[in-house]
């Protein structure tokens, strides 16, 4: 089995790479762009196949699935920090619609037939009402920053073309997942990295929070 995991230097990808090589059998192929740091993969980076490739890139993308023919796909790659998503609305949208737009097609034209997991996110759901909880796949979406956008629409094109292509699309509206290899950029990171460092005495003991 041929898996490609986009996004593969990231939190989430590398963490799929760590199950995908317990599996028997497979081949695991992993989509970066050139810029990308690998440390979260460097323990695992002569294991699986590297391949540059930036998703916003139309032909590049289908170049890259007519190679690989992947049987699963992992989609992981994304502007994943809502604040950013602000700072940054055009390429928030670009990466993570587009990005997706581009990878479906490519899958069409290609003429190949993965599984593919469309990772979308539970800030879809906005702001929830008292009675709308606990919430369900059913609620009413209502994004609330430009990342949720973003979110939305990815999720309705893996939809649209699986009713319009038959592309075998499953999406996951994923809650707040963390754990070592998260950015600092997050808050629980953001805290666990403070505490580390006054643990080595290496800054005062003093937790900084921001604005929360």
């Amino acid at each position: 089995m041929r898996i490609l995991i986009t996004g593969v230097s990231g939190f989430v990808g590398s963490y799929v790479v760590d199950y995908a090589l317990n599996l028997p059998d497979v081949e695991i192929f992993g989509q970066k762009r050139w810029r990308s740091p690998l440390d979260n993969i460097i323990e695992n980076s002569q294991k699986i196949n590297l391949i540059d490739c930036d998703l916003i890139d139309t032909t590049s993308t289908l170049d890259m699935i007519k190679e690989i023919k992947p049987d699963r796909i992992f989609h992981l790659a994304a502007q994943s920090y809502v604040p950013y998503s602000f700072t940054a609305p055009k390429i928030t949208i670009d990466t993570n619609v587009v990005g997706t737009l581009n990878l479906l097609e490519a899958v069409r034209r290609a003429d190949v037939d993965p599984l593919i997991h469309i990772c979308s996110s539970s800030e879809v759901y906005g702001q929830v009402e008292e009675n709308e909880v606990p919430i369900k796949e059913t609620n009413m979406l209502r994004p609330q920053s430009p990342y949720a956008v973003s979110k939305v629409a990815e999720d309705m094109l893996a939809y649209q073309y699986f009713i319009s292509y038959g592309i075998k699309t499953i999406r996951t509206r994923a809650f707040t997942h963390s754990g070592a290899r998260r950015g600092s950029v997050f808050v629980d990171s953001w805290f666990a990295k403070q505490i580390a460092q006054i643990e080595k005495q290496i800054i005062k003991p003093i937790i900084h929070v921001g604005n929360l």
